[in-house]
């Protein structure tokens, strides 16, 4: 099966990014050598010149880093790595900084799709009918044709793992009626994710007219759809594939990612590109129980976004750990008396895990926002006051702290002693080795500047 380049030859399928790719680099006047893997690109390490602002819930370090090149072209664009389970940020540089996500658009597509079969409104296994609008969606395509039929499931995958842009109009035209309603739904789930600076023209990403992108967002908002789709679909399982049949073996699908099999952990997410947006990827990794996403925007080359990519999430493992600090229905050392009799030793709500620098973890600490009296009777699960997890004084997470058991007033007995009140409590945490963060980010070197 092929994909048409659009000049009269066909490409196979799995080169369709790339030969975007040397357009552009031929256009950058940039000739990459692919004989440099990920992570053999030289580094040089930069101090960022001031800090960038919270956003939303996100937490920032004030360890900050920036990146530059040794000639005209810059690495990336934008940038941004976090934790996938908080959204506490490690490193951003124009985080807030509109740029087409080109491909990575899919990514809303399928968290949609996703949406609509949970609601039971879609399945999997439906048939889809190819339309000749979908047939004829150029860039990169698997070639389907207008009536064939394929599980919705199956163009699901080709538009995650090969990045087919035919698939997705197929996608959107089953799960929305149309191209034009899907893009609604695509919006008004970026809203919903309080993704503010993202806008969908389009279901794949694919200018209408070529250099003139009509889809934008930022590193933060794509960091925000990131998480959504780790946590609340399964996506992952296709997205962690270098390579996957398609419709029982016709075709082989190849990862447009190249992190897949190559980076330890990386298990996602999504290529994109288009000659105004550049080289854009959005990755996951997970490592023990620590996962991170990352995000570069605008990097000049294929090769550029991978290496980039690859050193800010091997920097985030590096530098930072995920700590536990509470798990669920773990006791609480404080008391609440229970003005009709006895006493109740509140337990935390839910688990508590925080990622911060390696050197920072001593510093953790346990603020217990819990009255030491309260009118009784209680119930399991009833809220009696809150702990907040602290980073020096800056607040990291909250948790609800509840009632550990079901009992009348009448039933309640006195617990073993502890402290009257309820004070700010220093965390105790293992200590880690005195390595701490490293002042500076690895960057490569300019692209030109490389080998050829």
């Amino acid at each position: 099966m092929s994909i048409d380049g659009g000049s009269g030859r066909s490409i196979e399928v799995g080169q369709a990014e790339e030969a975007g790719g040397r357009m552009a680099a031929r256009l950058r006047r940039g000739s990459e050598s692919w004989a440099i893997l990920l992570m053999a690109a030289a580094i040089m390490l930069v101090p960022a010149s001031s800090a960038i602002a919270s956003h939303g819930h996100r937490r920032h370090y004030r360890q900050r880093f920036t990146h530059r090149s040794n000639g005209p072209i810059a690495l990336y664009h934008a940038a941004l790595i976090e934790d996938a389970d908080s959204g506490n940020i490690l490193y951003a540089y124009n985080q807030t900084l509109q740029w087409p996500p080109a491909s990575m658009a899919k990514m809303m597509l399928l968290l949609v799709a996703e949406d609509q079969i949970k609601a039971g409104r879609a399945s999997f296994s439906d048939p889809v009918r190819i339309s000749e609008r979908a047939a004829l969606t150029q860039g990169s395509h698997l070639g389907l044709r207008e009536g064939e039929i394929y599980p919705l499931g199956e163009l699901m995958k080709a538009a995650l793992i090969r990045s087919a842009n035919d698939a997705a109009v197929a996608i959107a035209e089953k799960i929305a009626g149309s191209v034009e309603a899907c893009v609604r739904m695509m919006n008004l789930k970026a809203r919903a994710l309080g993704m503010d600076s993202t806008y969908y023209g389009t279901v794949d990403g694919l200018p209408p007219i070529p250099g003139h992108d009509v889809d934008y967002t930022t590193a933060l908002d794509l960091a925000t759809l990131a998480r959504a789709i780790i946590h609340s679909t399964g996506l992952l399982q296709w997205s962690s594939l270098e390579e996957a049949p398609f419709d029982g073996g016709v075709a082989m699908l190849r990862n447009t990612n190249r992190l897949i099999g190559h980076l330890e952990g990386c298990d996602g997410l999504k290529t994109g590109f288009t000659l105004t947006a550049g080289f854009n990827l959005t990755a996951t990794v997970k490592r023990g129980d620590m996962r991170l996403v990352s995000v570069v925007l605008g990097a000049p080359s294929n090769q550029q976004r991978f290496a980039q990519s690859a050193h800010l999430l091997s920097w985030g493992f590096d530098n930072f750990d995920r700590v536990e600090v509470l798990r669920r229905g773990e006791p609480l050392p404080v008391q609440v008396q229970v003005q009709s009799g006895g006493t109740i030793q509140p337990v935390s709500g839910s688990d508590i895990a925080v990622v911060l620098p390696k050197a920072r973890v001593p510093e953790v600490k346990l603020k217990f926002d819990i009255p030491s009296t309260i009118l009784g009777p209680v119930a399991y699960g009833d809220t009696i006051g809150h702990v907040t997890v602290l980073d020096g004084g800056e607040v990291m997470t909250t948790v609800d702290a509840i009632c550990p058991v079901a009992k009348s007033a009448e039933q309640l007995q006195p617990l073993s002693s502890l402290p009257a009140d309820n004070p700010a409590s220093q965390l105790r945490l293992p200590r880690q080795p005195a390595y701490g963060i490293r002042e500076n980010l690895p960057v490569a070197t300019n692209p030109a500047a490389e080998s050829r």
